[in-house]
Formats: structure tokens, C-alpha cells, sequence
């Protein structure tokens, strides 16, 4: 996939609006010394460009009850049938928030939220006994000290002088 080239003013609305996602269009346009009707069409092509991707709320997990942040590494066998069903039972839980694949000795990387210890135990224990789970490593965060996913994607945002 080929990097975007971005316009001084679609740097500025993205700037904008991950600030601030509920920004109207005349703020927008306000903010971003343009018309309304530019910033309209303008994050409308970033959209369909999938630039932004959309627009969401920002939950805290700890306020809602997850007190159980872990990551887990996952040795997977290789026969395709065992994969896709632990694949599909992945993508199906609630407690999975990220999967990724990985190349390395690690097949998974699985970013999983819990309640309690009780609930990871639980949902280790079913991810366990799939028959394509060869091995795992788990690790569960007791301080999260930064969580700013969007900082490392600011830089291309910054305006060019």
C-alpha cells in the first residue's frame, strides 16, 4: 500500500478532529482557515481514501470494570482447519480487543480485556484447549503509563513550513 500524500488543510482537519472528533464543519472550517463546504468535501475524500477511518468515543476500560489488561503470545500448529477455528473463536470473544499475526517465533499477538482473574483464567483455559495452540505467553499490565495510540501517526501531521 502506498503512503497518502496529504494537503496542508487535511492535516490541519485531522489535527482538528483528533482533538476533538465532534467538531462541526464551520468549526472546522473556522479552525482551519477554509470553507465549510471545503472541509465537508475534504473529510469526506479522507474518508473514502480511508485516511480516517471514522469517527469513535474513547472508553476508559477501568471505569467500565475491566481491571484486567493482558497480552498474550501465541504459538499456533500450522494445519489450517485447527487455525481457523481458534481464529474464528478469537474474532468471536468479547474479551479480545486486538489480534494480530506476527512473523517470528510468535504466530499471534492478542491484546485481551477482563473483569476479574477469574474471567482471564476462564477465557485462557478455552483458548488453551484449542487444538491449534501449541503454546502461549501471557502478560498481565498492572500500570499502563502511556496508552496515546495516535501519537507515533502525528508527525506526518505536522504542518510543513
Amino acid at each position: 500500500m502506498r503512503e497518502t500524500k496529504l494537503k496542508k488543510k487535511d492535516k490541519c482537519i485531522l489535527n482538528a478532529l483528533l482533538e476533538n472528533g465532534r467538531l462541526s464543519y464551520s468549526e472546522l472550517s473556522r479552525r482551519c482557515g477554509i470553507s465549510r463546504q471545503v472541509a465537508f468535501v475534504r473529510l469526506k475524500k479522507l474518508l473514502v481514501d480511508g485516511v480516517a477511518k471514522g469517527f469513535s468515543v474513547c472508553l476508559d476500560a477501568d471505569k467500565l470494570g475491566f481491571a484486567f489488561n493482558a497480552y498474550v503470545l501465541l504459538i499456533a500448529k500450522p494445519e489450517e482447519q485447527l487455525r481457523t477455528e481458534l481464529e474464528e473463536f478469537l474474532s468471536n470473544s468479547k474479551n479480545v480487543r486486538k489480534i494480530q499475526l506476527l512473523f517470528g517465533r510468535f504466530d499471534f499477538f492478542l491484546e485481551l480485556l477482563f473483569r476479574d482473574k477469574d474471567e482471564m483464567t476462564e477465557f485462557l483455559r478455552t483458548m488453551q484447549s484449542f487444538g491449534a495452540v501449541e503454546r502461549t505467553e501471557t502478560f498481565i499490565v498492572y500500570q499502563t503509563i502511556k496508552d496515546k495510540s495516535e501519537d507515533p501517526l502525528l508527525e506526518c501531521l505536522k504542518e510543513e513550513e
